[in-house]
């Protein structure tokens, strides 16, 4: 690897494909740009340990699914809440503070388009399935491609893609449902 003139040709030529994989795993803009800035620095940093042998592009998606399944951890960890402390307002509940059905999606279906839908049904996903089918069907890399992103063996990819796609075909079939029921 030459220097940041080639790094910066590196990044424009993977820019756009990067920036959709972290949509598709974060499922917002804002956190999807945090996710290529993010995994465009480590890239730099690390751009001595890339092996110029295997494609680029697919270094990148491994570094941004790392940083991604980081945030998944830290968020999960930061936001954990124990059901028998004290509720944070004295006036309620845990079970008026608690969402039983997430009223945002009711009312948004109903001015939702169906690439919207299927985002969700994607962003329902756990982050492993959801990482696979993005990198599958979204980005077109090959099994082989994803096992080395992903860090697990190609079988693995295949599981993962296969119940990725049913999971993603339930949750679509029952966000329609939940459209139709109110429309």
């Amino acid at each position: 690897m030459g220097g940041s003139g080639d790094f910066s040709e590196l990044i424009r030529r993977c820019g756009e494909k990067a920036y959709n994989f972290a949509f598709r795993l974060s499922g917002n803009e804002q956190d999807a740009r945090d996710l290529v800035s993010a995994a465009f620095v480590k890239a730099w940093e690390h751009l001595g340990s890339y092996d110029s042998d295997k494609p680029f592009e697919s270094w990148l998606y491994k570094i941004l699914h790392n940083i991604y399944l980081d945030e998944v951890r830290l968020f999960a960890h930061s936001h954990t809440v124990s059901l028998d402390a004290p509720p944070p307002r004295e006036e309620t509940s845990w079970d008026e503070l608690l969402p039983g059905q997430d009223p945002e999606l009711d009312s948004g279906l109903l001015r939702k388009e169906e690439d919207e839908m299927a985002q969700k049904a994607l962003n329902s996903l756990p982050p492993h399935y959801r990482a696979a089918v993005a990198l599958c069907d979204m980005e077109g890399l090959s099994y082989e491609a994803i096992s080395e992103v992903m860090s697990c063996p190609v079988g693995t990819v295949r599981s993962r893609v296969h119940q990725g796609r049913e999971l993603v075909r339930r949750a679509f079939a029952q966000l329609q449902k939940t459209k139709v029921r109110h429309p």
